[in-house]
C-alpha cells in the first residue's frame, strides 16, 4: 500500500503540472495552475484587496521583507505583528526595494528584490560603485509557500550595483520586463551615472542580454510602469531635483514622452514610485516614499494619468499602518489570497504571553480554548495546568486553573503536570493529562467536566501506565502525550514515548480498552506527541521528532489508508528557522474548524529571543498558531513559522 499511495500522488502532480520545490525532506506543493491559465490576461474581475511588500529602514532587520495588507489599497494593516516574513540569506544578507508581480498567464508570483544592506556599514558610495550585481527573487502560488531565495546576475560586469528591479509582463514577447538602475561609467565619461537597464525573462532563471533602457543627463533611479488604456506610462524618480517624471508611449520599448505634471514637479525628496488601480478600477493611486523627510509614502489619485493631474490625499483619507513603510511594490490579490494571508499572517507569535507548552486547541461557540503545560520549571517540574480563552484566535488570555497534580485534586500523581488534551462527549468535557505518580513514572490520567473552563474532576487512578503497557507486550518509553481521535462515534487515545500506540476509548471515556491496544508503526523518528486526524479518505498522522529540550526538534508527517497505519512517511511540516532565532518547534495539536474544511495548528517553541534563556531552553517555551493547508492532491503542506 505505502509506495503505491506515494507513487500515485506524486504522479498526479506531474500529470497536473503542478511545481514541487524541495528542500531535504521538505516538500512544498504549489496550487494548480489551471485556473490561471482559464484566465484572460487582465481579467482583474476577482481581485479584492492589495499585497504591500516593502522593507522599512536600515535599523537591525529592516532591510527584509514585510507584508501589510488592504482592503481598499488606502488603509494598510501590518502583518506578522510588523515583523519580517522573509530574510535575506544570501549575497548581502539584507534586500531593499522588493516588487510583487503576477504572471498573468499560470499565476505564479515572483518577488524581486535589491541585494543591499546600509545597515552592515559599507556606505552608498560603496553600494553603488561596488554593489551586488544580483537580482535576489523568490516565487510562490500561494503568497504563504516561498521558493528558497536564488541569486539572478544581471548587472553588466562594468555595473557598479543592481538597484530598485521591477518588473512589467510583456504579452507581445510572453515575457517579463525586467528593469533596474545600474551605476556605470562608460567611455569618455569621468564618472559613473546611474541608468535604468532591462532584460528580459520568463521565469526569473534565464535572462536575456542586458541593455540600456533609459538615461537622463543625470542620475535616474526607481522606475515603474503602469498600462492604462493601452498606454505605458513610466514614472522615474529624477536625482537632480529628486522629483518623479511622468511619461508616455505606446508601447514598452517606444519612445517615451514627457507629461508636465504640477504636482509631481513640486513634490521633492521622493522615490520609490508605485502605482495601481483602487477597487472602482477607474481611479489610479500613485504612491511615493517621502525619503527626504523620513516620512514614508504618500498616496496621490487620479483618474487619467495621461492628464498628469494628481491629488494628494488628506492625512485622514489613509492609513499606512505602524510600521513606516520604505520602497517596496503592491500586488492586487484574491478574496483567497487576502484570507490566506490573514490566516497566515494576521497571528502575532507568541499567542499567550509567559511560557507555556504542548498546546491543546478547542473551539467552540466562538471561543478558542487551549490546553498547556505550565512552563519554565527546571525540568519540566510544573504541577499546574491552566485554561487559555480567545474570541479572536490571535491573542489568548489565561483563565482559570484546571488542575494541580501535586494536590489532593489528582489522589495518584505527585506533580510534573504535562501534555493535557480535551474531548467532549454527550455534553461533558474529558481532559486527558500526564503526571508522576509516587514511584516518579509518568501516568495518563482523566479529569471530567460540564464545561471547557471546568471545574474539572479527577479520577483516582490513572488510565493509561507503563504497568499496563508491559502486560500487553507494548513496547514504550514513557505513557505521555495523549491525544484524542473519533470516528463513527468511537473514540480513541494516543500517546507514547520513544513507540506510539493507541486504544479505544471506553464508553465513559475514564479509560482505555486495553484489548483494543496496537502499536503504530511507521512514525519515522518518533519521540512523543501523534496526532490524528482523517481528511479525503486518509488518515494523516503528524509526531514529533528529536527531543523536546532541542534546537531540531521538529513534526514529521505521514499517511495511510488504514486507521491505525502502517504510515507511510512524508516528510517534515514543522521545523526550526535558525535564521530568525526560532528553535524547538513541536508538540502541536491540529484543529479542524467546525464545518469548515480549514485547520489549525497549535505548537510551542523556544521563547524569543532565545539569548534570555542561556540554560534550560527546552523548558523555557511560548505557544504559537499557524494555518495548516493542504495542496490539491489533499497533502499537508509545510507549516509556514511566523512572528
Amino acid at each position: 500500500m505505502g509506495e503505491s499511495l506515494v507513487s500515485r500522488r506524486q504522479q498526479r502532480l506531474q500529470d497536473e503540472g503542478t511545481a514541487v520545490w524541495g528542500e531535504e525532506n521538505e516538500k512544498v506543493y504549489c496550487n494548480n495552475r489551471n485556473d490561471w491559465k482559464r484566465k484572460e490576461a487582465g481579467d482583474v474581475s476577482d481581485m479584492a484587496g492589495y499585497l504591500f511588500v516593502h522593507f522599512i529602514g536600515e535599523q537591525e532587520d529592516g532591510e527584509q521583507i514585510y507584508f501589510s495588507i488592504s482592503r481598499d489599497g488606502l488603509h494598510w494593516t501590518d502583518l506578522n505583528g510588523g515583523k519580517p516574513i522573509l530574510y535575506s540569506r544570501k549575497g548581502e544578507l539584507g534586500v531593499r526595494d522588493p516588487y510583487p508581480v503576477r504572471n498573468p498567464v499560470d499565476g505564479k508570483c515572483y518577488l524581486i528584490a535589491t541585494d543591499l544592506r546600509i545597515q552592515a556599514g559599507k556606505g552608498w558610495t560603496a553600494a553603488q560603485e561596488q554593489g551586488s550585481r544580483d537580482l535576489m527573487v523568490w516565487e510562490s502560488m500561494d503568497l504563504i509557500h516561498w521558493s528558497e531565495q536564488r541569486a539572478c546576475r544581471v548587472g553588466l560586469p562594468e555595473a557598479g550595483c543592481v538597484w530598485a528591479p521591477e518588473a512589467i509582463y510583456d504579452r507581445e514577447k510572453e515575457a517579463f520586463l525586467v528593469f533596474f538602475a545600474s551605476m556605470v561609467k562608460e567611455k569618455g565619461e569621468t564618472k559613473g551615472k546611474q541608468r535604468i537597464y532591462a532584460a528580459y525573462t520568463g521565469d526569473f532563471r534565464e535572462f536575456s542580454d542586458t541593455f540600456l533602457y533609459m538615461e537622463r543627463e543625470n542620475h535616474v533611479i526607481d522606475t515603474t510602469i503602469l498600462e492604462s488604456g493601452g498606454k505605458y506610462y513610466r514614472i522615474s524618480k529624477y536625482e537632480t531635483e529628486k522629483v518623479l517624471l511622468l511619461e508616455q508611449a505606446d508601447s514598452l520599448l517606444g519612445n517615451f514622452t514627457r507629461i508636465q505634471s504640477p504636482v509631481l514637479d513640486a513634490l521633492k525628496g521622493v522615490e520609490g514610485p508605485e502605482g495601481y488601480l483602487l477597487p472602482d478600477r477607474k481611479t489610479w493611486c500613485l504612491i511615493a516614499d517621502r525619503f527626504a523627510e523620513g516620512k514614508g509614502y504618500l498616496p496621490m489619485v487620479t483618474e487619467d494619468l495621461s492628464s498628469g493631474e494628481f491629488r494628494i490625499l488628506e492625512p485622514d483619507q489613509y492609513d499606512l499602518g505602524l510600521a513606516k513603510k520604505r520602497h517596496g511594490g503592491v500586488l492586487t490579490i484574491t478574496e483567497e489570497e487576502y484570507e490566506r494571508l490573514w490566516q497566515q499572517f494576521g497571528t502575532a507569535n507568541p499567542v499567550a504571553e509567559g511560557l507555556y507548552a504542548d498546546p491543546d486547541l478547542y473551539y467552540e461557540d466562538g471561543t478558542y480554548y487551549l490546553y498547556p503545560t505550565t512552563d519554565g520549571f527546571p525540568h519540566w517540574s510544573g504541577n499546574s495546568f491552566y485554561v487559555f480563552t480567545s474570541r479572536d484566535g490571535r491573542h489568548f488570555e489565561r483563565r482559570e486553573k484546571i488542575l494541580d497534580v501535586a494536590s489532593d485534586q489528582v489522589p495518584w500523581a505527585v506533580g510534573s503536570a504535562w501534555a493535557p488534551c480535551i474531548a467532549k462527549r454527550g455534553g461533558k468535557y474529558y481532559y486527558y493529562f500526564c503526571a508522576k505518580d509516587a514511584g516518579g513514572t509518568s501516568c495518563i490520567g482523566v479529569a471530567e467536566a460540564d464545561s471547557p473552563a471546568g471545574p474539572f474532576r479527577a479520577a483516582a487512578e490513572p488510565i493509561v501506565t507503563m504497568e499496563m503497557m508491559g502486560r500487553n507486550g507494548i513496547v514504550m518509553g514513557q505513557t505521555i502525550d495523549p491525544s484524542v481521535y473519533e470516528e463513527d462515534g468511537v473514540w480513541y487515545l494516543l500517546f507514547g514515548n520513544g513507540h506510539a500506540a493507541m486504544a479505544r476509548l471506553r464508553e465513559d471515556m475514564l479509560g482505555i480498552r486495553e484489548d483494543t491496544l496496537q502499536t503504530i508503526d511507521g512514525l519515522t523518528d518518533f519521540r512523543e506527541s501523534v496526532i490524528l486526524l482523517k481528511r479525503g479518505g486518509l488518515y494523516h498522522f503528524t509526531w514529533s521528532c528529536d527531543d523536546t529540550g532541542s534546537e531540531d526538534y521538529h513534526v514529521n508527517y505521514g499517511v495511510s489508508e488504514v486507521l491505525g497505519g502502517p504510515v507511510v512517511f512524508q516528510g517534515t511540516i514543522l521545523r526550526k528557522d535558525a535564521s530568525r532565532g526560532i528553535f524547538g518547534t513541536g508538540h502541536h495539536s491540529i484543529l479542524k474548524m467546525p464545518g469548515e474544511d480549514r485547520y489549525l495548528i497549535a505548537y510551542h517553541r523556544f521563547a524569543t529571543p532565545p539569548e534570555q534563556y542561556p540554560e534550560g531552553k527546552g523548558w523555557h517555551r511560548e505557544l504559537c498558531l499557524a494555518p495548516l493547508t493542504f495542496d490539491q492532491n489533499g497533502m499537508m503542506l509545510p507549516v509556514v513559522v511566523s512572528g
